[in-house]
């Protein structure tokens, strides 16, 4: 079983995870016109930090899109029990260990301005452990949770202040209109 911190992102391959704890992993790559339309999202720069939140929102739920149909985790189903009888599914360690690549990969093409990607998170609430992945915003050094385990494959992920993230506390519609 691969660590929940183990990195495997270049700018443009992957190792993804599925089946729970990074049990399978595949090796996957984004042809150049799946990074074109990745890209896309970011051709009209972001004039303020909450509106490149919502470019890499975009972008997730495309590259999830993308590589869910190179996998088949096409049919993931957000949380654990909702899909737990279906093949490919994912937790929230595989979730983001691959948010945590598609987001270090977004970086490493340039395309994040206000932002830059940090380690990834858990929380531990009674006996539950969740991980997200991470971003900073660079003028306030604010930490902000990017989790996708609570959606569906190819469905935008939650954007939530990490310190909220870390109480539990319900999702802002002011990040996730």
């Amino acid at each position: 079983m691969l660590s929940p911190h183990t990195v495997f992102a270049n700018s443009s391959e992957f190792v993804l995870c599925y089946d729970f704890g990074c049990k399978s992993t595949k090796d996957v790559s984004f042809n150049a016109l799946q990074w074109t339309g990745i890209t896309a999202i970011f051709n009209k720069p972001a004039l303020s930090p909450w509106l490149e939140k919502q470019q890499i929102r975009q972008a997730i739920a495309l590259m999830e899109d993308i590589s869910g149909s190179i996998m088949g985790t096409d049919i993931d189903k957000g949380g654990n029990y909702s899909g737990v009888d279906l093949p490919y599914q994912q937790d929230c360690i595989d979730e983001s260990t691959n948010t945590f690549q598609y987001l270090l990969a977004l970086q490493n093409r340039n395309l994040l301005f206000w932002h830059q990607v940090d380690e990834k998170q858990r929380r531990i609430v009674w006996f539950a452990t969740h991980w997200t992945a991470v971003i900073r915003e660079k003028p306030s050094n604010e930490y902000f949770a990017v989790d996708a385990w609570y959606r569906d494959n190819g469905e935008m992920p939650y954007i939530q202040r990490l310190t909220d993230w870390q109480r539990k506390s319900s999702f802002s519609e002011l990040l996730n209109p």
